[in-house]
């Protein structure tokens, strides 16, 4: 009997149903043609995106943004707001000439809202002070300037500070300027530099440790323009002691990793001249919230120190943390519920709480609060040094820096007021002064000459003389203007402080 298959069974009418049976070699063959291409399709995406190049020459992709060394003025993220400055530093690098010195700022160009205590406008500002140093006059060149960026918290300080050094001698890298706040990150990053011989001038970093690296030793090319938490410190209890009522509080941020708020408490718990009866802690966890703001965490546990303070009943409370935590403070203070043993405080913080400029707080709340804080720089300190020759010195330097920033760059005057304009300003000026006076185009030749700028020839600044002490690198008789900050984040000045009683001794006699 011969043998039926399926296809004898089905009449010969439906045999078109039966789908036909395809050998696997083919079957292969059609699989690896729809591979090859979609293999092609996608290499001709990535061919035309180029992601991996997005980030521009110097910078790698990290956390959504751009870091390492910006040496083509290639945006840091998506619409990136610094996107105008970044423009107008290309087009002036493009005119400085053949024999030219770079000036590097380095910074977090791209703050975290959530997470991070600087805002971006307060960077801006920085930048904006930056450039008005470079190119003071319209026909200025042979400096050029570039960003670095070192990401959230420093975190991608590594690759910064490699892509800096290894461009050190194709880019004539004269100084680095910026640093930002006083984070072990920052701290690391300075080291790094020194080690490899540049030379850093740091302009809004002031814990009074950063100049000593990890191992405990000092950190030899570093520099700064603005004051120590030592002098803050000293200043604000000078301040408080002239005060009628002085019964003062503490509240401090014990974060390790923040060497701002460290040693700002260390130097107010040091002094002898205001008794601290009373203290709280917190820990602001820097860059470690996930789950939620730093904002909401820390009204959160704010509000739980209510009752104390209440108890306590401080006339004055001395705030040693961020601006973005002394906001939430004020929010706490305000919205807690009404204290019968306390209907109002000044509250008193550090140069950080500039960041807040143009924000609004709640001040005339639950607790009424006057908050202060030793800035680093404002536009209308000098109408409070007047009377001698040395004040007209001081206001004709600063009128130098405002025809520069305002006439030829044509940035408002409003970018002045949170003082990041003023003391960037003075880094880089401080840098092009030394990389103009050196012959040498080689990174390790700048310490010298930046050393070399003390009491007998300060380089004159938007805040002040800038000399640097001979036995390291901190500035000589920083000048403190104590600002009020009004309920709707417009600043006043209060007082003018300097951290040694005096202005700078410029005369030949001068000792550093």
């Amino acid at each position: 009997m011969p043998r039926t298959t399926l296809l004898d069974r089905i009449a010969p009418g439906n045999r078109s149903a039966v789908p036909p049976v395809r050998p696997r070699s083919l079957l292969h063959r059609h699989w690896i043609a729809v591979s090859v291409v979609a293999f092609l399709v996608l290499a001709g995406v990535l061919g035309w995106t180029r992601p991996w190049e997005q980030c521009g020459a110097g910078l790698t992709a990290a956390d959504d943004v751009c870091v390492g060394l910006d040496l083509g003025a290639a945006p840091l993220r998506d619409d990136d707001p610094l996107a105008d400055l970044e423009a107008l530093i290309a087009d002036r690098n493009a005119h400085a000439g053949s024999t030219f010195k770079t000036v590097v700022v380095l910074d977090d160009l791209t703050p975290d809202p959530d997470t991070d205590s600087t805002p971006i406008k307060f960077v801006r500002h920085g930048v904006q002070g930056a450039i008005a140093a470079a190119w003071p006059r319209p026909e200025s060149s042979g400096i050029k300037l570039l960003l670095a960026n070192f990401g959230s918290s420093a975190g991608h300080w590594r690759e910064a500070v490699g892509q800096i050094v290894a461009s050190a001698g194709t880019e004539h890298i004269a100084a680095v300027t910026g640093i930002g706040v006083s984070l072990e990150n920052t701290r690391n990053a300075v080291a790094e530099l020194s080690r490899h011989g540049i030379v850093t001038i740091g302009a809004t970093v002031t814990a009074d440790d950063l100049n000593i690296d990890a191992d405990g030793k000092p950190i030899k090319n570093f520099f700064r323009v603005g004051p120590t938490n030592s002098d803050e410190a000293h200043a604000a209890v000078n301040y408080v002691a002239k005060l009628p009522k002085q019964r003062t509080l503490l509240v401090a941020d014990v974060n390790e990793a923040d060497t701002y708020a460290g040693t700002l408490t260390k130097a107010f718990q040091d002094q002898q001249l205001v008794p601290i009866p009373f203290s709280k802690k917190y820990d602001s966890l820097e860059g470690q919230l996930t789950d939620t703001s730093r904002d909401e965490y820390l009204q959160k546990l704010f509000r739980g120190m209510h009752s104390d303070i209440c108890t306590a009943q401080p006339d004055v409370i001395y705030f040693a943390g961020r601006g973005v935590d002394l906001r939430s403070f004020v929010y706490a203070l305000s919205n807690d519920g009404a204290c019968q043993q306390l209907r109002s405080v000044t509250v008193i913080s550090g140069d950080d709480t500039a960041t807040l400029v143009g924000t609004k707080l709640p001040l005339s709340g639950d607790i009424a609060v006057t908050p202060l804080y030793t800035a680093l720089a404002h536009p209308d300190q000098w109408k409070m040094f007047t009377g001698n020759d040395a004040a007209l010195t001081y206001r004709q330097n600063y009128t130098d820096f405002l025809n520069a920033f305002t006439g030829t760059h044509e940035f408002t005057r409003d970018d002045l007021f949170d003082g990041a304009a003023m003391i960037e300003h003075d880094a880089v000026a401080t840098a092009v002064e030394a990389a103009e006076t050196n012959p040498s185009s080689s990174p390790p030749s700048m310490r010298n000459f930046v050393a070399n700028i003390d009491c007998n020839s300060p380089v004159p600044g938007a805040t002040g003389f800038i000399a640097f002490r001979q036995d390291g690198g901190n500035q000589i008789d920083k000048v403190l203007p104590i600002l009020r900050i009004q309920e709707d984040g417009t600043t006043s000045p209060v007082d003018l402080v300097w951290s040694q009683g005096r202005p700078l001794d410029t005369s030949p006699s001068c000792t550093s």
